[in-house]
């Protein structure tokens, strides 16, 4: 249904989380994958994927890991840029090179990445998709540069979105809720954070429970999917209803 078999298909951070799954997804659905991650040691094909190691906050680091895509690769379909970290502090505590990191990596990393890959895109009339956060949308005290990081990913699409339109490239991105994965639980064990327990943060969602990577996968894929094909400039929540209270 998706129609995505023989896309090329570059994940940027599918190392784990939301991109793994997302990765796993593509190959299900038919596409060759590739993921880019500074998780990876060396460049090898595992389950499936092309991965290489790559750190997306450097430009030097990005144009080797586009250099190297094209010697597997003569072009690409659907780029999508999942690089991120997080960082739980108030504003006075935040330090100029934690907040270079947030957005280094949240916001810099799309950047970059947008930038190599868009000569390819234009070629293929292909797709972006860009992982923001519910919380480009509302406030959340002691996650400030989180916030704004993820908030210019979404004026960035939305602006991408505009500059590529008429090559026929779509520019969306996927704002999820919290995820239930490994480094989530990790967070909360044996304390509260700054939303309170992982029970309060759930109590948050509305449809009463965490998110799952797969779903955010599916939502990724749809809008990388022909069925999507009238949409671009749109910033898609998937966060069981936390927005709406």
């Amino acid at each position: 249904m998706m129609e995505l078999a023989g896309k090329r298909v570059l994940i940027a951070g599918g190392a784990s989380g939301i991109g793994a799954a997302a990765a796993a997804a593509f190959r299900e659905a038919g596409a060759s994958t590739a993921i880019y991650d500074i998780a990876f040691q060396k460049e090898r094909i595992a389950d499936g994927h092309l991965q290489l190691p790559a750190d997306l906050s450097d430009s030097d680091a990005v144009a080797d890991a586009f250099e190297r895509l094209r010697r597997h690769w003569d072009g690409l379909d659907i780029l999508i840029n999942n690089a991120g970290v997080e960082l739980v502090a108030g504003l006075e505590e935040t330090t100029e090179a934690a907040w270079d990191r947030i957005m280094d990596v949240n916001l810099k990393s799309v950047f970059l990445c947008c930038k190599a890959a868009l000569p390819m895109l234009r070629a293929s009339r292909g797709c972006i998709v860009n992982t923001a956060s519910q919380l480009a949308f509302v406030g959340a005290g002691s996650f400030t540069a989180y916030t704004a990081s993820k908030a210019a990913v979404v004026n960035f699409t939305r602006s991408l979105a505009l500059e590529t339109a008429a090559d026929g490239v779509r520019v969306n991105c996927i704002c999820p809720g919290a995820v239930d994965t490994p480094l989530l639980r990790r967070q909360f064990e044996g304390k509260r954070g700054p939303q309170g327990t992982i029970g309060d943060l759930i109590a948050m969602h509305p449809l009463g429970r965490l998110g799952r990577p797969e779903e955010i996968a599916s939502c990724i894929l749809f809008l990388s999917s022909p069925l999507a094909s009238f949409v671009t400039g749109s910033a898609m929540l998937a966060d069981g209803g936390y927005t709406i209270h």
